[in-house]
């Protein structure tokens, strides 16, 4: 199942990356909006379009995140995550925007890939109504071994992007991507341009092994 986006702006434009991105494990891409965990030099390039108050998304994470960090290890796989935004909305709160502000945050060239993924299961483990609190949030960081200086950042409420502005523009290239089903998750095979069908349960073997 996914969560669904009403009618949305489109938005054309392949996957690019400054050079510093490029040779960092875990960076911002060149527009910006994403944040890429793992090498562009990585044999398979997905993009993972998903929001931090989405119950799919969090179900994804827990059926597929250990082989997604197992892959993202083994340099097999990259990540180019799309966070959005959108629940805000339904849910009368900001939760999406402080957790995609610290999912950017912790897109630093000494952020290993595994540590960004593990972040990223903990953050889903730890949904809850009202979101984690900052400091909630700053230990989770820690937890999952990202540098100290990423989560002293999140625990001092800093803030690095305008998560309401990722995500428009995520929203935007999913629709471009994705245009029948524009829900969360989408996982996009971003090597062959196609939408990948999750609900087989060996996706991510097929294309990794």
């Amino acid at each position: 199942m996914r969560f669904y986006l009403g009618v949305l702006a489109t938005t054309l434009g392949l996957v690019m990356f400054t050079t510093s991105t490029a040779h960092a494990d875990v960076g911002r891409t060149f527009d910006a909006n994403g944040v890429l965990v793992g090498s562009w030099f990585a044999p398979v390039q997905l993009e993972i379009f998903c929001e931090p108050q989405c119950p799919y998304c969090a179900e994804m994470e827990k059926t597929d995140g250990d082989k997604l960090a197992a892959a993202l290890a083994g340099g097999r796989l990259a990540i180019t995550y799309r966070w959005l935004t959108f629940l805000n909305a339904r849910h009368h709160n900001d939760v999406s925007t402080g957790l995609v502000n610290a999912l950017f945050m912790a897109a630093d060239p000494a952020t290993t890939p595994t540590a960004y993924q593990a972040f990223v299961q903990d953050i889903y483990r730890h949904q809850s109504k009202d979101g984690p609190s900052t400091d909630a949030i700053a230990a989770m960081a820690r937890e999952s071994g990202l540098p100290d200086v990423v989560a002293d950042l999140i625990a001092a409420g800093e803030f690095v992007v305008d998560p309401q502005a990722v995500g428009d523009a995520n929203k935007a290239r999913l629709k471009d991507e994705n245009p029948e089903n524009p829900g969360t998750p989408t996982i996009y095979n971003l090597n062959t341009r196609s939408v990948v069908d999750t609900q087989d349960p060996g996706w991510l073997d097929a294309l990794t092994n």
